[in-house]
């Protein structure tokens, strides 16, 4: 099902000659009363709040606000943003941009299809967050885990013991060129080296089977890290000033590459 509408999504943007995404006429008229006056922090916070939140028909991934206090779940605050922006602008696909923390305990979680975890830190899901991430995966959500520390870290020590709480007996395959099950994964849009095959990113992303599908993935190598920006893209550097890895943009280039191959993997398998 999720394949026919993606397929659909990709007709779509043919037909219609889809470029940027859309935002309505209601954020121009707000961005021009911007322009013309300030504003209080009451009022922009209500501008947001009636903004008509439309993930229909989007490609989106949420990051999680864990409930266990300290963990740094927003270390990287353009990762996402940014990584979806680029998604964008090399498919044409129309992409759903949401900054605010989901709630993985909350019903919330069953409008998105692809949900990221990502922190320096030990985390866990308490039972209400376990148990309902499990119902959400078994009906087909996909969870992308990265540790953002990159060099093997409590993050990563958590991530065998609190994917078993939302898969029991799940064991992580690591994701290699030759795993028949995951043969397309770097195939979808762009044909690229996978990761672990790079030389700045030498460990294989895992996956854990659920059902026959891998409904999660994990990076050990800080891969937001590669797709946050310091500056906006600009003609002259259209994906803009990196932060993390160095700020090399032909490893982020590679890096925006693998994230758009897998959210198109995720979604269609």
């Amino acid at each position: 099902m999720r394949q026919a509408w993606i397929y659909g999504i990709l007709a779509a943007c043919t037909v219609m000659g889809a470029g940027a995404v859309g935002y309505g006429d209601s954020w121009t008229e707000r961005a021009g009363q911007l322009n013309r006056k300030e504003i209080t922090q009451e009022q922009a916070i209500a501008n947001r709040g009636n903004e008509e939140k439309d993930r229909r028909n989007k490609l989106c991934i949420r990051g999680i606000h864990p409930a266990m206090p300290g963990i740094d779940w927003n270390a990287d605050p353009t990762a996402l943003p940014y990584m979806l922006y680029q998604i964008n602008k090399r498919t044409g696909l129309p992409v759903h941009v949401e900054s605010d923390g989901l709630d993985v305990a909350s019903r919330e979680i069953y409008e998105n299809t692809v949900i990221y975890l990502t922190s320096h830190t030990r985390w866990s899901f308490n039972e209400k967050e376990s148990t309902n991430v499990a119902r959400w995966l078994s009906r087909g959500g996909t969870l992308f885990l990265d540790d953002c520390y990159n060099r093997g870290s409590p993050f990563t020590d958590s991530v065998r013991p609190e994917v078993a709480k939302m898969i029991p007996g799940a064991e992580p395959t690591m994701l290699l060129a030759s795993d028949t099950r995951v043969t397309d994964a770097f195939k979808m849009i762009y044909a690229t080296i996978w990761p672990g095959e790079a030389n700045f990113e030498n460990r294989p992303w895992q996956y854990y089977v659920l059902d026959n599908r891998p409904a999660v993935f994990f990076s050990p190598n800080d891969d937001g890290c590669g797709w946050e920006v310091s500056t906006p893209p600009t003609a002259s550097n259209p994906i803009g000033e990196g932060i993390g890895h160095g700020g090399d943009n032909r490893q982020r280039e590679i890096m925006y590459q693998w994230v758009t191959n897998f959210i198109l993997f995720a979604y269609t398998h």
